[in-house]
């Protein structure tokens, strides 16, 4: 945590994604994802997969493009309201979705967990005059609230799925279990007199990183009875949303109509691959975890992968375009985000 916040909290060190930088990282997305469509593509067999392409009904890919649309608005939307909440700064919309996006290019090139997109997002809070704690809270706890909503959707699909046999009761179980545990864990770890015993004060390193983590966890309870920290679930949810309705969207132009509680909850499965701490690998093994997650549950491979491939289209390969060039000129950003406050 305090690498994080002293990388993040040097206009300097965010400054350092220059062009050069973002384009190898491009590249190496590019590469990766080939391996992993040339990988798949031998074992679906490219006759199949140029069958599937050929017959494609590719008006279905105007859905991809409004479901992403609705994934940046509704992280631009939650990030909007993580700053306002307690009167804090109002963000343009504009300026919002320009840092989303910058994240999003910094967090999908760059990889590593996601740390250097929350690296990002924590220099904005500083932007807009959040002291260190304030915006390390504030930063956890709203990844935090998106991550609740996925959590609550995937374990809701794996509910709706139990009884469908064509996902497989391990991956349905495991959501149903774990998730409620986090849950209870977090409800534990919030109590006030539990958070009296580490938030605040001395302590070594591992104890003040604790407490940020159990404070941003407080935070996140609170907004269930805030009206502005409901908006912000709300916007969290339309995030998710938008990418499984996009996914949705690109198997429909393909000719495959699958239901909606084990896509979400494939999704879901599959997701969790891009939170591998391997740089570059983020596109890939998100690609290659759900294309094999859909066959599970019935679709053939080559349909599979196409699928897939259509909704990476507007879900990487489009928005890291705007995305890098946001990045490359944080200088503008801060300003706009300093005449915010």
């Amino acid at each position: 945590e305090p690498d994080l916040r002293n990388a993040a909290d040097s206009e300097a060190s965010t400054s350092r994604l220059r062009g050069r930088h973002l384009a190898a990282g491009v590249f190496a997305a590019l590469a990766v994802g080939v391996l992993v469509v040339v990988g798949i593509g031998r074992l679906a067999g490219f006759a199949h997969l140029r069958d599937a392409v050929s017959g494609a009904d590719y008006r279905w890919l105007a859905v991809c493009a409004a479901g992403q649309t609705a994934v940046f608005a509704g992280y631009s939307g939650a990030l909007r309201n993580a700053i306002a909440v307690g009167d804090g700064a109002r963000v343009p919309v504009t300026t919002s979705i320009r840092l989303v996006l910058a994240s999003f290019a910094a967090t999908q090139v760059f990889a590593f967990g996601g740390v250097a997109g929350l690296a990002l997002v924590y220099w904005a809070l500083r932007r807009v005059g959040m002291q260190r704690e304030q915006a390390a809270v504030r930063l956890i706890g709203l990844a935090t609230a998106v991550y609740l909503m996925f959590g609550l959707l995937a374990c809701s699909a794996a509910a709706l799925s139990l009884f469908d046999t064509s996902t497989p009761l391990a991956m349905k179980l495991s959501w149903l279990i774990a998730f409620p545990i986090v849950l209870l864990l977090a409800r534990w770890f919030t109590t006030p007199s539990r958070m009296s015993r580490w938030v605040g004060g001395d302590g070594g390193w591992f104890r003040r990183a604790l407490g940020t983590g159990i404070s941003a966890a407080a935070w996140v309870r609170g907004l269930t009875t805030n009206d502005r920290g409901q908006v912000l679930l709300g916007w969290a949810a339309l995030y998710w949303v938008g990418d499984i309705a996009s996914l949705w969207a690109a198997l429909h132009a393909f000719g495959v109509r699958p239901a909606l509680a084990p896509l979400a909850l494939v999704y879901a499965t599959g997701y969790l691959a891009q939170s591998l701490p391997i740089p570059f690998i983020a596109t890939g093994g998100v690609d290659a975890a759900t294309t094999f997650l859909l066959h599970v549950i019935g679709i053939p491979l080559d349909v599979a992968l196409a699928g897939v491939i259509a909704h990476r289209l507007f879900a990487f390969w489009l928005p890291v375009i705007p995305g890098s060039i946001f990045a490359v000129t944080l200088p503008r950003l801060g300003v706009a985000l300093e005449r915010s406050t």
